[in-house]
């Protein structure tokens, strides 16, 4: 008989929760320190129900599933691995005798994918649910369909702390509802916001010390990440007493480490964690009665555009919130400091957003296309974007796993089969094909690449540094991830060819393939960007194979390379010459301002080579100069004054005149008519400045009848003959109007304004000087010679003494002479 703790909340419900698992579904909400990881599992081995079949339990933390295998092991009074044990990348402690396995990762997916009955299993267990992983998601989607369709005799629990019951019972309609009220300790929070300038690890340095100073036991601290952890440790460790020990908590640890962070210290002292957000839920630390939190976390957002996932600093959920303050008061009455204000708690989100639609797809959509469906046909609480999937389509394309109509190919089956990142799954199996020595080094770079960087990013990012330490310490940890795919890849421990680094890392991320440019910058397959940091020893490399790279909190910049080889443009000819292909292209060239069109050699987005090539078809001509012009607007073509002024005319002509069938020659006109009144005349034009010698007056003129050019010229002259008998150019405008500037003295005689359009349009009139300088504007002549033209009368015949002022100038005879040449010739 298994061991029974009669203190947690959960016994309460479990008879309820054996009812119904005998003949339903389960869906399980309890408060973290019910039992729910710890003691549900446990009372669920005794059940008949379960007896003849395993009991799989998904954990989404690599550590918390490792502790909770062991807490469970020692209840038991057995070593992890017999009764309880567990299966995570890279680990399994698991025997013929294992009944309850915690799996983590892809593991259960796996599982599936193998089996798809699941014919050892008999209840499956989605712990800590709210936390939303995308392989939980997936996972509960996989079982869903195998209950429909092979296994009605499945049984799944899905469990978790704080959870949105509605949505997850429109998955699982049948499923019962428990909840489990718990049991906590009241909690006395505080808001401490800190607004002097700093870093975030400063800041809660600053908190802990005030709150180690003011309560008496451990204190649970927490920060987004590892480097925040270290900062605030050194901190710390400076001011606080040798009687207090700090503990890290993070998921590169090794066990040892983790364990002693969780446990309380042998010697009595007092204990201050300082962790991620691993230590929100699962994880049970003994002793805690103070929480520290900073509010933040490190939440990985992948950029579509970029194909890369950023970690970034974001305030964490108010349900995070929740969980991290329910630490202190797991075993009385505890404290929480909180780094922030009130006002800013209120706008915090209520829950974080699900994995699924913030990660990289290509691992979900490789394993629906083993499975045999369509993302859209699972059964999800959240539904990726379409972007998102056509990106994981892209990837998966570009490493020849799947084809344009999702099917698996015979490469993406062994991808698949060697159970890795597909990245780098590709790059093992793609080593087989050169010598044993470049197996052996492949797994080498598979596991520097999944696990953690053995000399640090300020080492630089070249690999050949890493490799040579791994070959001079052949003890360092690494070399038990490397043994592990020698296994799986049958090869042994030989020489290394290093100089073929580079090449190996091509074949995992040939997107990431990269040249360098005048500024340093390099240019990538893919078309984004990537730097290498300052006096990086890889600095001046022409060509680099990059193996991992970050982006930083400015989602704009390059990326930062941090693992990387060089390559030789013959190894680049050699082994990923099907990356290459080459092209006739013709474009448009803005600093010329002109058509060319050249031969081009790219690997991917890079241009390898440029060579001019023969004139251009008339169809890309035609389309180069009809993006140009739409992109310009029509009005940006060099237009003469002749053609301006016909343009303006048959618009006038169009709007006042009904009695014709005039183009249309507005702005939109002119765009939708191009390929009528000008496309054919550009068939030899390769430049604007050969577009500019263009004659657009008899372009468009082209568009009338002789019939409907007469009758434009007698509707909207271009010239009206004045009283002098001299022929004034009229000036129309872009906006309908018309007006003659002319002399004063060559108007005399004229009683009315003149007017085109059939008298629709009056002209304005503008009146010049002597010396051609405006002296009055009007569409209203009869009124200006009757009104104001005595104030000009006055002034002008002081200032121009020699020329004719009449009295009357509406009846008064023209002239184009002064006053003397005048009197003469009469």
């Amino acid at each position: 008989m298994f061991p029974v703790n009669t203190q947690l909340p959960v016994e309460d419900i479990l008879p309820a929760l054996h009812n119904s698992l005998s003949s339903k579904d389960v869906i399980l909400v309890a408060p973290p320190g019910a039992g729910k990881s710890t003691r549900v599992p446990l009372a669920l081995l005794q059940s008949n129900i379960f007896a003849t079949r395993k009991i799989i339990m998904l954990q989404p933390r690599r550590i918390a599933a490792r502790n909770i295998a062991h807490y469970l092991a020692k209840q038991l009074g057995e070593e992890v691995g017999q009764t309880v044990g567990y299966r995570i990348r890279g680990d399994s402690r698991v025997s013929k005798a294992t009944r309850l396995e915690i799996v983590t990762e892809g593991i259960l997916t796996r599982m599936l994918q193998n089996d798809p009955e699941l014919s050892s299993v008999s209840l499956v267990i989605f712990d800590e649910f709210h936390e939303r992983s995308m392989h939980a998601d997936f996972s509960l989607a996989l079982c869903l369909e195998v209950k429909d369709a092979l296994r009605d005799d499945l049984r799944l629990l899905v469990m978790s702390a704080t959870l949105d019951v509605l949505t997850l019972e429109k998955l699982l309609p049948n499923a019962d509802s428990i909840a489990c009220e718990g049991r906590s300790y009241p909690i006395e929070t505080y808001y401490r916001p800190d607004p002097t300038a700093g870093f975030i690890a400063d800041k809660t340095a600053r908190l802990t010390l005030f709150a180690a100073a003011k309560h008496q036991g451990d204190i649970l601290v927490f920060l987004p990440g590892q480097g925040e952890i270290r900062r605030c440790e050194k901190i710390l460790a400076q001011s606080l007493s040798k009687g207090c020990q700090i503990h890290c908590l993070f998921s590169q640890q090794t066990l040892a480490a983790q364990e002693a962070a969780l446990l309380p210290d042998p010697q009595g002292r007092r204990k201050i964690i300082l962790a991620t957000n691993i230590a929100e839920t699962s994880l049970t630390i003994e002793g805690v009665s103070v929480v520290v939190d900073s509010g933040m976390q490190k939440g990985a957002i992948y950029q579509l555009s970029k194909g890369l996932t950023q970690l970034r600093s974001q305030m964490i959920s108010k349900a995070s919130a929740t969980q991290r303050a329910g630490r202190a008061g797991r075993l009385g009455p505890g404290v929480c400091y909180r780094l922030w204000s009130k006002e800013q708690h209120q706008r915090l989100a209520e829950h974080g957003q699900a994995e699924i639609l913030t990660t990289d797809l290509s691992p979900f959509l490789l394993e629906a296309c083993v499975w045999g469906a369509k993302i859209s046909d699972f059964a999800l609480i959240d539904m990726p974007s379409d972007a998102q999937i056509a990106q994981a389509r892209s990837v998966l394309m570009g490493l020849q796993i799947i084809d344009a109509n999702f099917q698996v190919t015979p490469h993406g089956k062994e991808v698949h089969t060697l159970g890795s990142q597909a990245h780098i799954a590709t790059m093992l199996l793609k080593s087989r094909e050169l010598s044993a020595g470049h197996r052996s080094l492949a797994c080498a770079l598979a596991a520097l690449l999944e696990d953690k960087d053995p000399l640090g990013a300020q080492a630089g990012s070249l690999c050949y540094d890493r490799l040579t330490l791994l070959q001079q310490q052949k003890s360092h940890p690494l070399w038990r991830a490397i043994r592990q795919w020698h296994k799986k890849l049958a090869c042994d421990v030989t020489h290394w060819p290093l100089e073929d680094s580079g090449v190996l890392l091509g074949f995992a991320f040939p997107h990431w393939i990269g040249k360098a440019s005048d500024s340093g910058r390099y240019g990538l397959v893919n078309g984004t960007g990537a730097q290498l940091s300052e006096h990086d020893s890889l600095t001046g490399q022409s060509w680099l194979a990059i193996g991992q790279m970050m982006l930083t909190n400015n989602a704009q910049s390059n990326a930062k390379i941090m693992l990387a080889e060089p390559l030789s443009r013959q190894q680049i000819g050699k082994y990923f010459n099907h990356l290459i292909n080459s092209e006739t292209r013709c474009e448009w060239d803005s600093s010329r301002s002109a058509i060319v069109t050249q031969s081009v050699q790219r690997l991917g987005r890079i241009v390898l080579k440029k060579m001019p090539s023969t004139k251009p078809s008339v169809e890309q001509i035609t389309a180069l100069w009809h993006k140009q012009i739409k992109e310009r607007g029509v009005m940006s073509l060099p237009f003469n004054d002749a053609a301006l002024q016909l343009i303006y005319r048959l618009r006038m002509a169009k709007e006042h005149l009904t009695d014709g069938q005039w183009p249309d020659v507005s702005e939109s006109g002119l765009l939708i008519n191009l390929a009528h009144w000008l496309m054919p005349y550009l068939h030899d034009v390769l430049s604007w400045q050969q577009l500019s010698k263009l004659d657009f007056y008899s372009l468009l003129l082209n568009q009338l009848d002789y019939g409907a050019q007469q009758a434009l010229n007698q509707l909207f002259p271009t010239k009206i003959t004045v009283p002098s008998t001299s022929r004034i150019s009229v000036h129309y405008d872009d906006v309908g109007g018309a007006s003659l500037s002319v002399r004063m003295q060559e108007v005399y005689g004229l009683a009315d304004t003149p007017s085109v359009a059939r008298g629709k349009v009056k002209v304005q009139m503008i009146l010049l000087s002597p010396a051609g300088r405006p002296l009055q504007q009007t569409q209203d002549l009869a009124g200006f010679w009757k009104g104001s033209y005595k104030e000009v009368q006055k002034e002008m015949k002081g200032r121009y003494q020699k020329h004719f002022w009449p009295d009357d100038p509406a009846t008064a005879p023209a002239t184009t002479k002064t006053n003397k040449r005048r009197l003469a010739s009469g």
